[in-house]
């Protein structure tokens, strides 16, 4: 199958929704919920106020900020496991280590509302490794601070967020943000670098050709959607729709059928890509059942799939969803395996007794034995991160595109700028990360390629293993 293929999908569907909101452990909050900017890891140095442009804000100055939040600092208080960033500002561990003015990392993301998923334990994280490189003399001696905005899913909001803390002057942009496509614009004109995880083409991933007339009125234009300042290292579209494909085949299934969430249009909008793998790869696919997240129960549902022979139910909606969908099916006779995949695979879905998930991972397996999968493990235990925050593939994503970040600018200079960050990441080349990504180069006056590769991923009786043994990782279409 080509991927040109991807011209089926159509150009209204949003990314960050079809695989982030429709498939995640969303607590479906209002996206009027309360605005939280969080600096974390922040040095207790004199001059980091002064040196870094409002990075560590003090408690006066981020209770000016619209709708502002804050709590105590400390590990256990940061997050709930699916919940919001709570702390305001938290000391690093050895500030003394780093030598050289602070830089600050502004993260965009959404920790409540109906697209959040896991994306509030992107706060516990993010401090772990901040204190982890500090506690190794910063970025080149330049301790590293964050500062959180959380949009709730609200464009508006999130506009005026990255407005904020663009006049911060940070050094890079962490952003995981089901509005990421409508910030597209705003994002490329920062000239800073964008680090994170995201699925949709107007920001990550090259060009691809389904998508030129999303990004130009004229439709011979050559132009990409992608973004020229942003960097990722998880899987993009279409990827993130194979893998589920490729996830169903490696875990013997057969016939296929997607459940989506019906207040959503981009919960099925990635349909006509999954059939056409399906059909690629010699499965049989039924198509889309829509589902209401407030339904009483999907008995009617399930009988269908049972009665048509159903062995895999896609789940295209949030994991309490696909919780009831799972009970609902098995009091009906249904013994096949239901499928997740990318930031869906997190939260109460794996935590489900009895149930047999497959799928594709956009982030390292964070339970293989390798070494540098131990060190992620074994940071966020020191840092007083549970293992419900950090096993994700969304928070695996996290770690690895902020390792790369510091590898990228292992030269920053004294008193760096945006431009100086920006530079560092052509400094990357066929880099894994010790095998915790597929190789990976950034090439300057060239956008960042898409990320065709994924962890294939099988659980059963609450075990997770990867088919392909280890941090392996396959491609689609496979590498030549």
């Amino acid at each position: 199958m080509q991927r040109r293929s991807r011209v089926l999908i159509g150009l209204g569907a949003s990314l960050g929704l079809v695989v982030g909101a429709c498939s995640s452990d969303s607590k479906s909050t209002a996206t009027t919920t309360p605005t939280t900017v969080v600096a974390t890891t922040a040095p207790s140095t004199a001059s980091t106020a002064a040196t870094t442009e409002g990075s560590t804000e003090s408690s006066a100055a981020a209770a000016t900020t619209d709708d502002a939040t804050q709590s105590s600092a400390s590990p256990d208080s940061s997050t709930a496991s699916s919940g919001a960033p709570a702390s305001s500002a938290v000391e690093t561990s050895n500030p003394a280590a780093n030598d050289k003015s602070p830089i600050l990392i502004a993260g965009l993301i959404d920790a409540t509302g109906p697209s959040a998923g896991d994306q509030g334990n992107t706060v516990p994280v993010a401090k772990a490794w901040a204190e982890y490189i500090n506690d190794k003399g910063g970025i080149n001696g330049h301790p590293v601070t964050f500062e959180f905005a959380d949009s709730g899913g609200d464009a508006a909001k999130g506009q005026s967020q990255l407005a904020e803390m663009v006049s911060k002057k940070p050094i890079a942009i962490l952003l995981l943000n089901s509005v990421e496509a409508s910030l597209a614009d705003a994002l490329k004109a920062t000239g800073i670098p964008i680090i994170g995880v995201g699925y949709s083409p107007a920001v990550w991933g090259g060009y691809i050709e389904a998508f030129k007339l999303a990004c130009s009125t004229d439709p011979g234009a050559p132009l990409s959607c992608a973004l020229p300042n942003a960097f990722t290292v998880s899987t993009t579209f279409g990827a993130v729709v194979d893998e589920q494909v490729i996830g169903a085949k490696a875990a013997g299934a057969t016939k296929l059928a997607t459940a989506a969430c019906a207040e959503l249009e981009a919960c099925s909008q990635a349909a006509p890509v999954f059939a056409a793998d399906a059909a690629a790869l010699g499965l049989t696919d039924t198509g889309v059942v829509k589902i209401s997240s407030t339904a009483a129960d999907y008995t009617s549902e399930c009988i269908k799939f049972v009665q048509d022979g159903i062995d895999f139910i896609q789940i295209g909606a949030a994991a309490a969803a696909g919780v009831k969908m799972y009970e609902d099916c098995t009091d009906q006779g249904y013994t096949g395996i239901f499928g997740a995949s990318a930031g869906s695979v997190s939260g109460d879905l794996i935590k489900v007794d009895g149930i047999t998930l497959a799928g594709g991972l956009n982030g390292f397996p964070w339970w293989v034995d390798d070494a540098p999968v131990k060190e992620y493990r074994d940071t966020m235990t020191a840092a007083g991160v549970t293992a419900d925050q950090y096993s994700s593939p969304t928070m695996t994503a996290v770690w690895s595109v902020l390792q790369l970040f510091a590898k990228a600018n292992a030269n920053l200079p004294d008193e760096p700028t945006k431009d100086d960050a920006l530079a560092g990441m052509y400094t990357i080349k066929d880099e894994t990360l010790d095998g915790l990504i597929p190789p990976i180069t950034f090439t300057e006056g060239q956008l960042a390629a898409d990320r065709p590769c994924f962890w294939p991923y099988f659980l059963k009786d609450g075990e997770f293993t990867n088919p392909n043994g280890g941090l392996k990782y396959s491609c689609y279409p496979p590498e030549s």
